[in-house]
């Protein structure tokens, strides 16, 4: 599978880099420009559609306060334009009217600064697991699959669990990354922690991850293939 192309407008040259840098750490997305402002980005969209017929850019990331103009008039313009991409907003900006605009427009994920590498990638993971997943042409494979296309369309109760889950064991995985706190928590480590073994840690923790409980990114620095890491991000409780 290809890499996924990113069109960055950022203003903040600095700002940009480290966004660069994120990527380069992430693995599977492409830097093909880098924009410090509306008019360049735009012009850069219009220069690869006269050469290739194609903007040549999977995924934005969006900064709305740029020195020539509010972000999402630019995103409004790329999709008057006919951009169908993926859209990331990293911004400072927390008005609930600009993230109304925002979901209108199509940001699919909206990320307030101050924010370190971890809170970035793993949205840059979740854009990329959606994306490979609706590729191509054909149906979803059911109402999960959708939901996770429009996860604010999931209904308010909990989901069922998966065969062979319990909400008593459930429950008890919960807790402990709750009780975790900032802490991301292994398979192995939550299995040694509940009393189950790591294969079945890792369905639980997974099953959290699909439902929007918990994040997920790899653990590096250990013996071996990376392991991932799960944080809790649900309700206090």
């Amino acid at each position: 599978m290809r890499d996924y192309r990113v069109l960055i407008l950022e203003d903040e040259q600095v700002t940009a880099e480290t966004y660069v840098e994120y990527l380069a750490r992430t693995g599977g997305f492409e830097v093909v420009h880098v924009s410090p402002t509306a008019r360049d980005a735009l012009g850069f969209l219009a220069e690869q559609m006269r050469r290739g017929g194609s903007f040549g850019v999977d995924v934005v990331l969006l900064d709305m306060n740029l020195p020539d103009g509010h972000g999402l008039d630019v995103l409004r313009q790329m999709r008057s334009a006919g951009f169908t991409g993926g859209v990331l907003a990293l911004t400072a900006s927390t008005e609930l009217h600009t993230i109304r605009r925002a979901v209108a427009l199509g940001v699919v994920q909206y990320l307030v600064k101050p924010f370190g590498y971890q809170q970035f990638a793993e949205r840059m993971r979740a854009f990329r697991e959606l994306a490979a997943e609706f590729a191509g042409t054909g149906t979803a494979p059911g109402q999960d699959a959708v939901d996770r296309a429009f996860p604010r369309s999931r209904p308010a109760g909990p989901p069922e669990l998966p065969k062979g889950l319990t909400e008593r064991t459930l429950d008890t995985v919960v807790a402990l990354l709750r009780g975790a706190a900032a802490d991301a928590l292994s398979a192995g480590e939550v299995g040694h922690a509940v009393g189950t073994s790591r294969v079945t840690a890792r369905r639980y923790l997974e099953h959290l991850y699909r439902v929007g409980m918990v994040e997920r990114s790899p653990r590096y620095g250990t013996p071996g293939r990376p392991e991932n890491e799960y944080r809790w991000t649900g309700p206090a409780g």
